[in-house]
């Protein structure tokens, strides 16, 4: 699953661990001109049961991080 955007790409894909869904994102910002993309990796950020819960987790954190640097 991923949100894009012209300048910002998300991806919330969760990874198994220890029969749990570990939260990360994964955020592209393309930089006008054609630069060489910022990536950002937020790391692991919860564990959920559920994939579904670990993948909206992330996304909402990458759309706070985001908002919180970029308004």
């Amino acid at each position: 699953m991923h949100f894009n955007s012209s300048t910002f790409q998300i991806d919330p894909t969760p990874r198994r661990a220890d029969g749990e869904y570990m939260a990360h994102a994964r955020i592209v910002c393309r930089l006008a001109g054609g630069g060489e993309p910022d990536v950002h990796m937020s790391g692991d950020l919860a564990a959920f049961d559920l994939r579904e819960d670990a993948i909206v987790f992330a996304k909402e954190w990458a759309i706070a991080w985001l908002e919180a640097r970029f308004g």
